[in-house]
């Protein structure tokens, strides 16, 4: 009896499927680094051209600054609230996981100017895994953030939430602390977007 022979044309996207993890949430690109007193965005890819030069590395997870709402559509679905703020449109995306009971859902905030990604934040209560912004997760201590990012250019209550607002410019990326771990993440297009 003969063996069956899987079609050469299945091969490539077998090998394509067991290589990239099924839960690949991370996109590839740069991330920022302290070193020598300063933070720089460190990528592989030529960033001369780039404008501005670090937005390699203004990335949360899967979603990059200059995506397009079609893109953010495809990996997150329909948003679940929308709030327009002059030319920007602000959409919330929960993070589905597994939560006690009474506890909120992680979310994402993603800001568009017409159908391009201006602002990503991501936001939440419990530690999530699946999604980093420059090895930096939700619920990771404030002292991972202070070995990878340094220390804060600037700090600002955020009585609301009973958070501290950490911020690091010139870069557009800021952090809430609360209780001593990452609350909020949120990276944009330019300062004060």
């Amino acid at each position: 009896m003969p063996k069956k022979r899987i079609p050469c044309i299945f091969l490539p996207a077998l090998v394509l499927a067991l290589a990239v993890p099924r839960f690949a949430a991370q996109a590839a690109g740069g991330e920022f680094r302290y070193s020598g007193g300063e933070l720089n965005c460190i990528s592989g890819a030529e960033s001369a051209n780039q404008e501005p030069p670090y937005l390699d590395c203004l990335q949360i997870g899967p979603i990059r600054i200059g995506d397009t709402m079609r893109t953010v559509s495809m990996k997150f679905g329909k948003a679940r609230q929308t709030v327009s703020r002059g030319a920007v449109t602000e959409r919330v995306y929960p993070i589905d996981m597994n939560v006690p009971a009474g506890q909120p859902l992680p979310y994402w905030v993603i800001g568009f100017e017409g159908q391009r990604v201006i602002s990503i934040q991501i936001s939440g209560d419990m530690r999530v895994e699946r999604y980093a912004f420059s090895s930096i997760r939700v619920g990771d201590p404030e002292s991972k953030l202070l070995r990878l990012f340094g220390p804060a250019g600037f700090t600002q209550p955020v009585p609301q939430i009973g958070a501290v607002m950490w911020g690091y410019s010139p870069y557009p990326v800021t952090f809430e602390l609360k209780n001593g771990r990452v609350f909020s993440m949120r990276v944009s297009e330019a300062v004060g977007k």
